[in-house]
């Protein structure tokens, strides 16, 4: 059996700043998402927009769409 490889500290810091720059990245890219999603289907959003904001719910499975749903009760 073979001891695990030796990981600087410097290895992990730069670890550590990869994931750390991931989960930051996705934390700010949900909400980003989500908003241009709802302004999409808004009555105020230009064409290409709501089309995107279609594609892009209906990719995700309407999570979207379904909130809207339930809110506006039909």
């Amino acid at each position: 059996m073979q001891p695990p490889p030796y990981v600087s500290p410097q290895q992990r810091a730069e670890q550590r700043a990869r994931v750390l720059r991931f989960v930051y990245g996705v934390a700010i890219a949900l909400p980003v998402l989500f908003a241009v999603v709802m302004y999409g289907y808004s009555d105020q959003a230009p064409h290409w927009i709501r089309v995107f904001a279609v594609n892009l719910d209906a990719f995700f499975g309407q999570p979207v769409l379904s909130l809207i749903k339930a809110r506006a009760g039909g």
